[in-house]
């Protein structure tokens, strides 16, 4: 039987002063390069790590029956 191993994958978020996300990258060094190339400043700014994305299955409804009004 095959184990497979789980891969976290590292996601950082590079935030404005006013809490909006600017920019999504897979490293924190790709966040800092966006934020030169966009000559955004660092000081008023924040990285966070962010949660993996993840699947949300949802069950289908059964149609019960149709009303009529």
């Amino acid at each position: 039987m095959a184990c497979r191993q789980a891969r976290r994958s590292l996601v950082v978020g590079l935030y404005d002063r006013q809490g909006v996300l600017r920019f999504v990258g897979s490293t924190t060094q790709a966040c800092l390069d966006y934020a030169e190339l966009f000559e955004i400043p660092l000081a008023p700014c924040s990285l966070q790590s962010l949660p993996e994305p993840g699947v949300i299955r949802i069950r289908s409804r059964r149609r019960l029956g149709v009303h009529s009004n």
